[in-house]
């Protein structure tokens, strides 16, 4: 199975999340922050990873919800 993903991208219209590999946004909004929201409810509900882009279209952040390739140590 393919390594899904969700990204918040910027658009010509605001900002858009858009899964790994699709050429359409799932959904457009018009600023950052209610794109994370909405990325990051996504990305819980199908535990997938996000990442998190700047305007300039770096990678700011990202963060896994689920499948994490590297999990933390159990600190026991």
């Amino acid at each position: 199975m393919a390594n899904r993903t969700n990204h918040v991208v910027p658009s010509s219209t605001g900002w858009a999340v858009r899964k790994s590999g699709a050429s359409r946004a799932s959904r457009n909004f018009s600023t950052q922050r209610e794109a994370i929201r909405y990325g990051t409810q996504l990305s819980r509900t199908e535990r997938t990873e996000l990442f998190i882009h700047r305007e300039n279209g770096m990678i700011r952040e990202r963060n896994s919800y689920g499948n994490d390739p590297c999990p933390p140590r159990d600190k026991r």
